[in-house]
Formats: structure tokens, sequence, C-alpha cells
């Protein structure tokens, strides 16, 4: 496995700097996948959360300088220092991911170390990720034209859009393919950068929820008025349209044999239909959730999903609906409960689940009649663009979906 460094100038880690939460972004993908970056910062870096010795290959080397846009009277002497630096910081680097150094005025010292190091060490792969729009110039003068020069390896850019320009602003006419777009260090994870709970986490850790494309919860006690086989149905319907389904319901005081008994009976069900792990009880994933898990855990895991489905039959007034509307989830009710529509109205599709007002009765094409009510639920989730964009962003643009798309990178033959 290649030793991959991270060369920063960074001289703490705890802001909310763009530029740190990227570098933060590539250190846990790498150390997930099961790499041991080296991270390079200045001598001077206040160590704090990840960024800390005990829990990286931290390497302090980078010297600290008060840089400027101009050129230093002690310019050179500069540069041989972070040179020295360099030298002992990538002693046995691999590949070496450097952020804006190719790009930024002020790295210009950095920018000739780099360059510098790279011809005594032809072996390395240069990784230069920009993370602003290079302008071109017409620049040849030493020190300034570094920053205009083809740099040692690869420039990785976020978007392709801006590859042409990349190109001329470094003299890369010949050798476009020395401009790699790639975002994958752009990737988030909603289950990092927002305080979820821990049992949260454990929770989503066992039942990928995020990474279904037409996800819900169902917090609900397990009576059998609440008509969860009828959501699993609905998914079933999904999964048969070709879309990747995920049901997480968050049981509440179920654990007495008669709710045992309908669990099993569920689970059968969805096995029975085809998507047997797409659904899944909070109660059966961890021990902690076997009464029932807080409030604050449903809302939670339902901002992990983007549909909320209500096939009660008996209600006088759904908080949970309520809720999830609060929470942006398109409402999928229970046409056959005249409530539901007084009290949401045009906020929610309708289906009929049946009531204790109006009982329905499916006979032998009960799955049929879902599968057909599943592609009008695909069709108006899918013209929400903002539900849409999200779930997307959650299931494509995580640091998991786009690990591979960055480690090939790392192994790019160098130029």
């Amino acid at each position: 496995m290649k030793k991959v460094a991270i060369l920063t100038t960074f001289f703490e880690a705890s802001s909310g700097y763009s530029l740190i939460a990227v570098a933060e972004t590539q250190i846990k993908m790498l150390l997930e996948a099961g790499y041991d970056p080296a991270v390079i910062v200045q001598e001077n870096f206040r160590q704090s959360g990840m960024w800390r010795e005990e829990m990286l290959d931290l390497r302090p080397v980078v010297p600290q300088l008060h840089l400027q846009s101009g050129i230093a009277d002690d310019f050179e002497e500069r540069v041989d220092r972070i040179y020295k630096a360099l030298k002992v910081g990538l002693h046995d680097a691999d590949v070496c991911i450097t952020h804006d150094i190719m790009l930024q005025k002020f790295y210009k010292e950095h920018n000739i170390a780099v360059r510098r190091l790279a011809k005594l060490h032809p072996e390395i792969l240069w990784l230069h990720f920009l993370h602003s729009c290079p302008t071109p110039a017409d620049v040849t003068e030493y020190p300034e034209n570094c920053r205009y020069t083809p740099p040692p390896g690869y420039l990785v850019y976020p978007n392709a859009s801006d590859k042409a320009m990349v190109c001329n602003t470094y003299g890369l006419a010949g050798q476009e393919q020395r401009v790699v777009p790639n975002r994958a260090s752009h990737s988030i994870d909603p289950l990092a950068i927002w305080d979820y709970d821990k049992l949260t986490r454990d929770i989503v850790d066992k039942f990928d929820l995020p990474g279904g494309e037409v996800t819900a919860v169902y917090p609900v006690r397990l009576d059998r008025g609440k008509q969860p086989e009828k959501v699993i149905r609905l998914m079933a319907g999904v999964h048969k349209a070709g879309y990747d389904p995920r049901l997480l319901v968050i049981d509440w005081q179920s654990s007495g044999k008669h709710f045992q008994e309908y669990i099993d009976e569920l689970m059968t069900l969805a096995d029975d239909l085809g998507i047997g792990g797409k659904v899944a009880f909070t109660s059966r994933l961890d021990d902690r959730a076997n009464q029932g898990v807080p409030r604050h855990i449903v809302t939670e895991l339902m901002d992990l999903s983007n549909i909320y489905v209500h096939p009660s039959r008996v209600e006088t007034y759904s908080l949970v609906t309520h809720e999830a509307i609060l929470r942006g989830k398109l409402a999928v009710l229970n046409h056959d409960f005249p409530a539901a529509r007084e009290l949401f109205g045009e906020n929610a599709i309708y289906m009929d689940f049946g009531s204790d007002r109006n009982s329905r009765s499916y006979g032998s094409e009960e799955q049929i009649f879902w599968n057909n009510e599943a592609y009008r639920l695909i069709a108006e989730l899918r013209q929400n663009r903002a539900l849409w964009a999200q779930t997307q962003a959650r299931r494509e643009w995580s640091p998991g979906a786009m690990w591979r798309d960055f480690e090939r990178l790392l192994y790019l033959e160098t130029p």
C-alpha cells in the first residue's frame, strides 16, 4: 500500500476554512481504506481534534514564515528552508498531495521548493489540488513564473468545465491529461458534519438508510392498525420499478411476544417480496432501541430519509406526520382517513391504505396495486428537485461512494 503524504501550510485545523475540510476528508478516506497518511503541517501547528500526533502520522516540519504576495529579500533562503523541511517530511512518500501550493501567490517559496524536491525524487507522484480558479498570465520572470509553468505530476481540479483554463494557465497545451477533474475530495459525510447522536450513527452503520434512493422511517408501536405491511409492499413496488428502497421501522415498546411474532411476519413478507435486506427494525438492530428510541433519534433518522409514509387505519392527529412535513419529507398519507385530508390538505400525496371508516380489499392483485402506486410515488419524488438532490448527495456524493474515484488518483503514472 502506498505511503501518501498530504502537504499543507496549516498552522491550525479547528477553523471552518473550507480547504481544511477538504484535507480532512482526504485524511478520513485514506484512514478508512487502511492507508496511513503522513500529514505535513507548519512547525507551530496547534493540534486539536483528529489533527493530533496520537491520531495521525502528523509531521509539523514546514517553517513558519511571514508570507507575502511579493518577493521577500531573503526569498532563496526561505526556499532552502522549506526544501530541507520537505526532504525530512516526505522522506518515505510515494504520493504527495498538495493544496493550493501551485496556485497561490503567497506560496511561491513552497512552490519552488516542491519543484526542486521533485527533481531529486522523480519517483514521487505529485497531485496538486487547486481550490480556486487560476487566471492565465504572461509571466516569464523567476520566481513569479512558478505559478504559470507546468508543475511536477498532476493538477487536480474539482470540475471539468474549467479544464481548458487550467491547462492554459499552466502551459499544458498538448499535455491536457495532466489536469485531472475529480470531485471526490469535496465529498461530504452528513453524519460527520452534523452533530448526530452516537445511537443514530450506530443504527446507520448497521442499516444503510442513506444508501437508498427511496427511503422512509416509520416510528410506530406495532399495532396491526398501523399497517406497516403496506409500507413494505409499497417499497417492494419501488424495488420492482428499478429503484433502491430502504424502510426503517422505529418500533416503540414492542418487545412482547405478539409484537415479536408480528415483526417476524413482516420480515418474512419483506423476504418474500425480495427486499429482505432493505427493511429493518430498530429494536433488532441495537439493544439500546429494544423499547424505542428518544425523540431526537427519530428526528435524526428522519433527516436521513426522503419520504414519510403513514398508512395508519385509526388516528386523531398524527404528530409524526406533522414532524415529517416540518423536516421537508414527501408525505404519503391515507386517503381513506378523512382527517388526514382535512389536516394536511394538498401538502401530501394520498393512497388507498384503508381505514376504520373505509375498508379496502385488494384481492389477489394487492401487490400489483402497490407496484403501480410506487410509480406514482417515484414520479412525485423525482420532480421534487430539492429532495432528489439531497438524496443524490447522500448516496453518490459521500466519501464512501466517491472513494474509488479518489483512490485511482494515487495510482496514476508519474508523467
